[in-house]
């Protein structure tokens, strides 16, 4: 009886769990005659010799032998179950603008299984076929160009690639001038578990890319839309659309928002928001009870009709978590900050109020009887004076860290110097342009004042100029960027590590020092030539000065000590005796 060729028992390859086949594309990986795994197999069975009719002893052979002289035919086994491996999602991050960025991940599990197997992938079954394990490895750090054009190599290529840009959550997209939204829908759509989005548009955008957006990412948790050279024509009824629908968005930020005109933003998951270049709001409502960060910046045309006051009222009835706000608006006023300070946000730990003029030192007052705990004060560009300074630090001496105090002409070097010393937790102050000179930009009046410092020699200096001196423990960043009216400075800050003199065009070499030896870059763009090598002969030494920790010896008698030779001395122990090395400091003069 002539037995039935029954289909033989063989190892599922790698590549056939993992990359799905599409045609054939190589031969099986069993040998045709035994049933055994081709890999390092010489098979001993002639090529024209059935193995019904000689039973191999191979274990693993589903055959069922009857006596010597009968050979039974039976039924051919069920074929191998393929078993599909977890799909393990990575945090890659993919960035177009510079292609010498690769991705990074977080998880490098998923195909730690297949370094012991013969998964081959390549353009051919032979040399130049890498593991699919290395494959993974190498394509999972190219930048989305590449990524692109490798898919073009072979099927095994395209197969990697495209489980490449499925597994991304992060990407990172610059879209071109006169770029077609269906070029940024076809990457979007490579990546159906992306978490993070932000795109650098250089041409315009509108409702179409939210609608996009909002089809192709599906499980989108963080958006960013940066604008460069382009308009941004997105509406506010459309964007309070695309965040109601996107339930997961828990961070927004958008550049470019001039066009919004009224919008009402809904959104229970909502926790981040950023919008920037904002312009003649009628109507501005934000009903996310989960929003903890806000940053509103308004365009700096004096023809705004934004109403702040209405705007910052709804904003503390509606978001009564909030910890983080940043405002932005050339009419911030006092009745800005009473709507403010009526909320009762008790978690508010970071309260930013940018260029409002008409904010004074009662603004700081009822700040300062609502919020007693901020970390961090920013009232640049206000017109604050020493004695807001001296309500700041009566309210804040203990919780404060950092204190924006920049553009702000009414506050001297003495309001600095109190603060400096009754802020000990201080950690950042930046006090850019507040010690200047007011007739430094006029160049008419320049030329009076220098004709009359001919005349009469330090008369006027002693006018303008003042000097700073500040002792702090705990400071790490000091910006003193455009105080032109500061001529003499004394620093004793052993944490501070970035000094910014930007613009000091009147300080002093011979009336500067720094005792701050981790300082590690200071920024003296605009300064004179003399003053940086003052500078750098102070903060660009190699090594501190060591003290001598020679053995001493008093003679027999007792009256004297001398140094006892380094021959008959013990040799050095711990570091006592090794030059203690300082942290090269950068002077940036461009």
């Amino acid at each position: 009886m002539q037995g039935r060729h029954p289909h033989p028992h063989t190892t599922t390859p790698i590549s056939e769990v993992i990359l799905p086949k599409r045609g054939k594309k190589r031969g099986s990986y069993s040998c045709g005659r035994c049933g055994v795994p081709k890999k390092g197999h010489v098979c001993n069975f002639p090529k024209n010799l059935n193995p019904i009719d000689n039973p191999s002893p191979n274990p693993d052979s589903s055959l069922l032998a009857s006596p010597p002289s009968v050979v039974r035919p039976q039924p051919p086994p069920p074929m191998p179950q393929r078993h599909v491996l977890p799909q393990l999602r990575r945090a890659l991050s993919f960035d177009d603008v510079d292609v010498n960025d690769s991705p990074g991940s977080d998880d490098d599990g998923e195909f730690s299984d297949l370094d012991n197997e013969s998964d081959l992938v390549g353009s051919g079954s032979g040399i130049g076929a890498l593991p699919s394990s290395c494959l993974w490895e190498v394509f999972k750090r190219l930048p989305p160009p590449a990524l692109l054009s490798s898919a073009r190599v072979c099927k095994g290529w395209s197969e990697t690639s495209r489980r490449i840009w499925k597994s991304a959550v992060e990407l990172r997209l610059r879209v071109p001038v006169n770029a077609q939204i269906g070029l940024v829908g076809s990457v979007l759509k490579k990546c159906p578990g992306l978490v993070k989005l932000s795109l650098r548009l250089e041409s315009d955008i509108d409702a179409t890319m939210l609608a996009c957006i909002a089809f192709s990412c599906p499980k989108l948790d963080s958006m960013e839309i940066l604008m460069c050279n382009s308009v941004n024509r997105i509406t506010g009824d459309e964007l309070g659309r695309f965040v109601a629908e996107k339930r997961c968005l828990t961070n927004l930020k958008m550049e470019g928002c001039s066009n919004l005109g009224g919008f009402t933003l809904c959104s229970t998951s909502l926790s981040t928001l950023s919008l920037s270049d904002l312009y003649c709001h009628a109507k501005m409502v934000f009903n996310c009870p989960n929003l903890k960060d806000v940053s509103l910046d308004f365009s700096h045309q004096e023809n705004d009709t934004t109403d702040l006051t209405l705007m910052v009222d709804g904003l503390g009835r509606s978001c009564p978590r909030l910890q983080n706000i940043h405002i932005a608006s050339m009419r911030l006023t006092h009745a800005v900050v009473l709507a403010l300070t009526a909320a009762n946000l008790r978690g508010l730990r970071m309260l930013s109020l940018v260029l409002g003029s008409e904010i004074t030192d009662a603004s700081v007052a009822a700040i300062a009887s609502s919020y007693s705990s901020l970390e961090l004060l920013d009232l640049s560009g206000s017109s604050i004076s020493d004695s807001g300074i001296g309500m700041i630090c009566n309210i804040f001496p203990e919780t404060l860290s950092k204190l924006l105090l920049a553009l702000c002409p009414n506050i001297t070097s003495s309001g600095i110097q109190f603060a400096a010393a009754q802020l000990p937790n201080l950690e950042l102050m930046d006090c850019g342009m507040t010690i200047s000179d007011p007739d430094l930009d006029n160049p008419t009046t320049q030329e009076n004042n220098d004709l009359q410092l001919q005349r009469t020699p330090n008369s006027k200096q002693h006018l303008i100029y003042q000097k700073l001196i500040i002792k702090h423990t705990c400071l790490k960043k000091l910006s003193l960027w455009g105080c032109s009216g500061l001529d003499a400075l004394y620093l004793n800050c052993p944490e501070l590590n970035d000094l910014n003199l930007n613009s000091c065009t009147n300080l002093n070499p011979e009336r500067l020092l720094l005792q701050c030896p981790n300082l590690e870059c200071v920024h003296a763009l605009g300064c004179q030539d003399a003053l940086v090598g003052t500078l750098k002969n102070q903060v660009c030494t190699d090594f501190m000065a060591v003290e001598d920790h020679s053995h001493c010896k008093r003679l027999p008698d007792g009256s004297k000590r001398i140094k006892v030779p380094d021959l008959f001395s013990p040799q050095p122990t711990d570091k006592k005796n090794k030059r203690i090395s300082k942290r090269c400091c950068t002077v940036l003069v461009n």
